[in-house]
């Protein structure tokens, strides 16, 4: 069904009569997304979806991952107003600004890109993204990218996996012109060690840029380092102290309307290409191209993770063709939400994801690399959030050739909850 009614054209007097907030468990397209997407630290099946309806029957759709829903004196403050006076209000949260904007747009017959500012392209970049997985799992995931029309792959980079084997195993399922994006959040925590392996993955043909290899602010000097010694680019998540440094080729950008205009205007004028960092499901990802369609510099492809979800929440699929996306031409985000999908996964406030459920239980995550003699080095967690402290302070040495994580579940057996609790008794 089509979460849509058409709107009187040129309309500009206006009222928000009604929001309504609703949180969504869609569960990941693919059992090993979701034996990943659960192990590891990063975001779970929640999505929230802001309803917003007009004095006119006029309805708009935002929405953004996770389950944080919007205050009552939030609610009372816009319910009554004109819509186009909190438009460029982020204080309002990211799904009820753009439930305005769709709104707007739909009352007024005019695209969402008309208004945040001149269109200048009419075809964005889309990225594929993916936590870190196994080498054969990425591959899977490439696999699945390029069916879809992707050409670039956003992925998650971490010191318990041999980030050369997972490049040279994915690089044999793609064309030479597909482009893998590898974020390290920080994991190779200095400039020297940085250099080391973005050198060597510069000699890949399909590694296309780095993300936050460490964090660049920790040391500006030695990021205008890097740059110089490492071939292809390094961005990093927007900061002013960054681009004044000139220590990044580029930046991730993300936030509401407002913000993300003032941060494109800032990358514009020093000449820094950017991605649009935007995560959610079908209404965010369109919003995502007409917002990108109107910035300059948001050139670099967008991160949405909408293809994780097994439903993105529209009556028809955002189509990419060789990595871009049309911009919608229709009013409001030019995208109609499938309101059966909506009741479909719909749940109570306050209900346990998939994720939050399995994260609950018991398991034995063992980080090993080849030592001496064929036997192998271990360290021993009972949660990711461990190893990744672990490996954040230089504790455990990153990367290690061969490095991999294995998984092993509660079974029931006297054997695993003797040795869980003696790893958890030594803190981790």
């Amino acid at each position: 069904m089509s979460a849509s009614r058409q709107p009187s054209s040129g309309r500009v007097e206006m009222k928000i009569t009604h929001v309504e907030s609703m949180i969504l468990h869609i569960p990941f397209y693919a059992d090993h997304v979701v034996a990943a997407m659960h192990r590891a630290q990063t975001h779970d099946e929640a999505v929230l979806v802001v309803r917003v309806e007009l004095d006119d029957g006029t309805v708009g759709y935002g929405d953004t991952q996770g389950a944080g829903l919007p205050g009552a004196a939030l609610l009372e403050r816009v319910v009554g107003a004109n819509p186009l006076t909190l438009l460029f209000d982020d204080g309002l949260g990211f799904a009820l600004q753009v439930a305005l904007l769709d709104a707007v747009g739909r009352a007024t017959d005019t695209p969402a890109h008309a208004l945040l500012g001149k269109q200048i392209r009419h075809r964005c970049p889309l990225s594929w993204w993916d936590i870190d997985m196994p080498p054969e799992d990425w591959k899977k995931e490439a696999e699945a990218s390029i069916k879809r029309g992707y050409t670039t792959f956003k992925m998650k980079a971490r010191p318990w996996r041999d980030i050369h084997e997972q490049i040279a195993t994915v690089g044999n399922a793609v064309p030479r012109d597909y482009r893998f994006d590898v974020d390290f959040n920080g994991f190779l925590l200095t400039p020297a060690r940085a250099e080391e392996h973005l050198t060597r993955l510069d000699e890949h043909v399909n590694v296309g840029m780095y993300e936050s290899p460490f964090y660049l602010l920790k040391d500006l000097t030695g990021a205008r380092i890097l740059r110089e010694r490492v071939k292809k680019p390094i961005v990093e998540h927007f900061r002013e102290d960054v681009l004044h440094a000139h220590a990044s080729d580029g930046f991730v950008v993300g936030g509401g309307i407002e913000a993300v205009r003032r941060t494109a205007a800032l990358a514009a004028e020093f000449n820094k290409p950017f991605w649009l960092q935007l995560v959610g499901a079908g209404p965010t990802s369109a919003y995502s191209l007409h917002l990108g369609s109107v910035l300059s510099h948001a050139q670099l492809p967008y991160i949405t993770c909408h293809e994780l979800f097994e439903d993105d929440l529209l009556t028809s699929p955002i189509d990419l063709v060789d990595g871009y996306a049309d911009v919608p031409e229709g009013p409001g985000l030019g995208v109609d939400v499938d309101e059966e999908a909506l009741e479909r996964y719909r749940v109570d406030p306050g209900t346990p994801t998939p994720k939050q459920v399995y994260r609950a239980q018991k398991r034995i995550l063992k980080v090993r690399w080849p030592g001496v003699g064929g036997k192998q080095r271990e360290w021993a967690f009972t949660d990711e959030s461990h190893y990744q402290r672990l490996f954040y302070d230089g504790t455990v040495p990153p990367f290690q050739e061969g490095v991999h994580l294995d998984v092993t579940e509660d079974d029931g057996s006297a054997g695993f909850a003797s040795e869980h609790e003696a790893i958890a008794a030594r803190g981790l």
